[in-house]
């Protein structure tokens, strides 16, 4: 429960709540939450303390499958951090979990599933050592190279010459006529 709810649990507003009987309660009452910034409390001993009876034993502090994990809880459990607990959900890794007291929440079952399942992101490993496709392309002769260094040598080419000629961009005749200056050497 939350000091709203106990506060709804005994007929008063929060506030009203908080300051008659929220320092007696959290002093008398454990926090299940250490460290959250939303203190929840058990729901047993809550009810006892505002019934003003004694307060029963905490509960088994053992894990339980259905026990509702914050990002934080969730991420210690996975052994990642929070904001990529948050990122699974939002993927698809983990489930959207719970919306609860304006937080989300994941069911302990479902944090160890998935820590069980290992990482299943990745399904293909990519290439393995050996792959053919691994090799460096293979260099690609042009026929319009051998061409064009023939008519160079005869009379010098412009690169307007080669892009009327092939019909290429300004751009493609200026990289044949390059490679063609480089395969004579010039």
């Amino acid at each position: 429960m939350t000091e709203d709810d106990i506060a709804t649990a005994t007929g008063l507003p929060l506030h009203t709540w908080r300051r008659r009987h929220g320092t007696d309660f959290r002093a008398r009452v454990p926090v299940v939450n250490p460290g959250e910034r939303m203190r929840l409390y058990d729901e047993t001993q809550a009810t006892a303390y505002i019934n003003c009876r004694p307060l029963p034993a905490r509960p088994d502090q053992a894990p339980h499958p259905e026990d509702l994990l914050t990002d934080k809880e969730t991420a210690a459990l996975l052994g990642v951090d929070a904001s990529t607990v948050r990122a699974y959900a939002t993927t698809g890794y983990l489930p959207a979990g719970t919306e609860r007291h304006g937080r989300t929440w994941w069911p302990r079952h479902v944090a160890e599933a998935r820590l069980k399942a290992g990482d299943q992101r990745h399904h293909n490993p990519g290439r393995q050592p050996g792959d053919p496709r691994n090799r460096a392309p293979r260099p690609r002769h042009d026929p319009r190279i051998t061409e064009i260094v023939e008519l160079n040598n005869r009379a010098p080419l412009t690169t307007t010459d080669i892009a009327h000629r092939y019909g290429v961009s300004e751009r493609t005749a200026q990289r044949l006529l390059a490679a063609a200056r480089q395969h004579t050497g010039n």
